[in-house]
């Protein structure tokens, strides 16, 4: 647990964030080549003192220049690192908050809610994004952007590292590099505000967007063992307020208990990757969770006739698949996954840009649509395929930290009670 002293900080503070700070306690952050600047050794002072809202739990460091500081509770301020005399400037963030929004049909936020954000405030599951933007005086330029996203792991001592090509375990899976988060490009546009700041187009995003995500849960402290994957694909921003004044914080900790995201995420969920892996603590697999609920017993998705919720009284359903993503390598190559039906609750902002025609060619970015829609019921309705995924949509909360340059090939570990 944290020591007396700390107790006695949170005492004498007040609520307010930022209300606390001061001296060593709010002092500046390492750069470390971790930090995407080179190693220039630039270091100014973190702006922000620690803040009292931060999850208080006993994962360190709770003082120094690794301290959670500011609204979201970031480590390590980006806006810090920036070095105006150099080629590029690197924002490193980590989702402090991650929470699955559009199934709550079958995914009770009330029942299984704490359990996911829990994951993340006690630092067991980390979701990680890089760019690396070009850039003058201090200043994004146009041009070409570096871009990882992946899950990645804590260090215990304020510092987060990517997984890396042989960090996955046998468990779940046969490659050893299934964990590590690929590293593509993608224009920046300093004019823009908002998730269009730095975005590939849509060709070159297919190969990384298509490939195959897994996301490692880990049982709680103090095994820390593997305990399921979710696996998914088309993994893209949809909201994310961009500036320098986003650099340390997308959303903030509300209040000592809980979070106000400010960006949103959309991927999709097959079937077929997420029917086999069970999820130890509920006895059922990810596709019967998102299928059926937790309480849909021995149902298997794949196996289960496919009905319409509601109108019958047998129909074990209650979420039908309302999205196609393309499973042979020729599919990855042509398109990726999108929402294919309409009908699916709680899928906003996310609209249907399907048609029901094969087409021949497909380019959103030149106002084609994303590929073609899909029959929920697996009916052959209208000769439609059959959506093979359901659409996921996360609000987060991404505050900054410095990520190292090596990726570490060890699972999380426990953190608990270090300082």
């Amino acid at each position: 647990m944290r020591n007396r002293a700390w107790f006695y900080y949170l005492a004498v503070c007040s609520l307010g964030v930022a209300a606390c700070g001061g001296d060593d306690d709010a002092g500046g952050a390492g750069t470390g080549g971790g930090a995407g600047q080179g190693g220039s050794g630039h270091h100014v002072e973190s702006p922000d003192p620690i803040n009292p809202l931060c999850p208080q739990n006993d994962v360190g460091p709770f003082d120094g220049p690794y301290a959670q500081k500011g609204a979201c509770c970031y480590r390590t301020s980006n806006k810090a690192r920036i070095d105006p005399s150099a080629d590029t400037f690197t924002l490193e963030f980590r989702t402090n908050y991650f929470f699955l929004v559009n199934h709550r049909k079958t995914i009770d936020p009330n029942v299984l809610g704490p359990i996911q954000i829990s994951r993340a405030d006690e630092q067991e599951q980390s979701l990680l994004f890089r760019f690396v933007v070009p850039q003058k005086n201090g200043e994004a330029q146009p041009g070409r952007a570096r871009v990882t996203f992946g899950p990645g792991r804590y260090n215990c001592d304020g510092t987060y590292s990517f997984y890396g090509e042989n960090a996955a375990a046998a468990y779940g899976g046969s490659d050893p590099a299934r964990w590590a988060g690929p590293e593509f490009e993608a224009n920046v546009y300093p004019d823009k505000t908002d998730h269009d700041f730095i975005r590939p187009t849509y060709k070159e995003s297919l190969e990384p967007k298509n490939r195959l995500s897994y996301l490692p849960y880990l049982g709680a402290a103090p095994d820390f063992a593997l305990d399921w994957e979710g696996q998914s694909q088309g993994f893209d921003i949809l909201e994310m307020p961009s500036g320098p004044e986003h650099y340390d914080c997308v959303g903030e900790r509300k209040d000592a208990g809980s979070w106000k995201p400010a960006g949103k995420t959309k991927a999709f969920a097959r079937l077929d990757l997420n029917n086999k892996d069970t999820i130890d603590a509920l006895g059922v697999t990810f596709c019967q969770l998102m299928a059926f609920g937790a309480t849909g017993g021995s149902a298997d998705c794949l196996a289960t006739p496919r009905c319409t919720p509601g109108e019958d009284k047998d129909c074990k359903w209650q979420r039908l698949p309302d999205s196609l993503c393309p499973v042979t390598d020729e599919e990855k190559a042509s398109w990726g996954c999108h929402l294919g039906y309409g009908g699916n609750p709680d899928n906003e902002p996310v609209v249907p840009n399907c048609s029901k025609e094969p087409l021949s060619e497909i380019d959103p970015d030149k106002g084609t649509p994303e590929g073609q829609c899909c029959d929920p019921t697996g009916s052959g309705k209208d000769n439609l395929p059959a959506c093979n995924a359901w659409l996921q949509i996360n609000d987060f909360v991404a505050a900054a930290v410095e990520i190292t340059d090596e990726r570490t090939n060890e699972l999380q570990q426990n953190c608990h009670g270090k300082p």
